[in-house]
């Protein structure tokens, strides 16, 4: 058999890249356990959207996808007439998204090894960064409840740009470059679901699944046979030079 030909398969992958020159982390489930009411935060839309006398269901249809696009609410205003409305409806669901965030802030705790290993990065000579699909306001929180806010290259959230290019999208891995100053293909990002691992790969970054999360390593090798995983994000310290050269 040919030697590359053994390797697994993600390694394979890797070899292809070029050199890692930043190391970008998800929030919740994956730097940080969190305490967040997902139900709740996922319907943000759904509750403003009947406050305002809209139904959810003319808008979405009857499956909604869980992650929703704002397109489908300007779409229907401008049908209706109401195009008006579309700006003061975003900021009332961007409120309600960020109070159920931060509502058990005080509850989060460090994964083992997360924040020690933003230091151990640093001082590789890499850049790291956050890029979550949560309110930027929401992960300055958290980042400064363990002081690690300011060790941070990049912070890129669900507001950085237009919503409907927040992850899973790859435009949000493509701004997170632009601020870490780096090409998407020189990042290794770390997450916890399929939202992190689309980002990235669409964008031609390298990605990492942690197990601390969300999803599984039955999940992780459901999705892609390709998908590395280690148990916390904190484990990067001991295979990052695999990725350096």
């Amino acid at each position: 058999m040919d030697a590359i030909t053994s390797l697994p398969c993600w390694r394979i992958s890797n070899m292809t890249k070029a050199p890692i020159k930043a190391v970008g982390f998800d929030l919740d489930g994956t730097l940080f356990e969190t305490h967040v009411n997902y139900s709740a935060l996922y319907d943000s839309d759904k509750t403003i959207l009947s406050e305002h006398n809209i139904s959810f269901l003319d808008v979405f249809g009857e499956n909604p996808e869980l992650r929703r696009k704002r397109l489908p609410i300007k779409i229907w205003l401008n049908a209706h007439n109401r195009s008006e409305e579309y700006d003061e409806i975003c900021k009332e669901i961007d409120e309600l998204s960020l109070f159920y965030e931060t509502q058990f802030i005080n509850e989060a705790k460090e994964y083992p090894g997360s924040i020690k290993c933003i230091d151990f990065l640093k001082s590789k000579g890499l850049k790291v960064g956050l890029l979550t699909r949560g309110g930027y306001h929401y992960a300055k929180l958290a980042l400064e409840k363990f002081k690690v806010f300011d060790k941070m290259d990049a912070i890129v959230g669900r507001d950085y740009s237009c919503y409907d290019e927040a992850k899973p999208s790859p435009i949000a891995m493509i701004n997170f470059a632009k601020e870490l100053k780096v090409r998407p293909e020189e990042i290794l990002y770390i997450g916890d679901n399929a939202t992190d691992y689309r980002s990235a790969v669409d964008a031609g970054a390298t990605f990492i699944g942690v197990l601390s999360g969300a999803a599984s390593k039955e999940f992780w090798e459901k999705t892609s046979r390709s998908i590395r995983t280690i148990d916390y994000a904190g484990d990067i310290s001991y295979i990052i030079d695999e990725y350096i050269y």
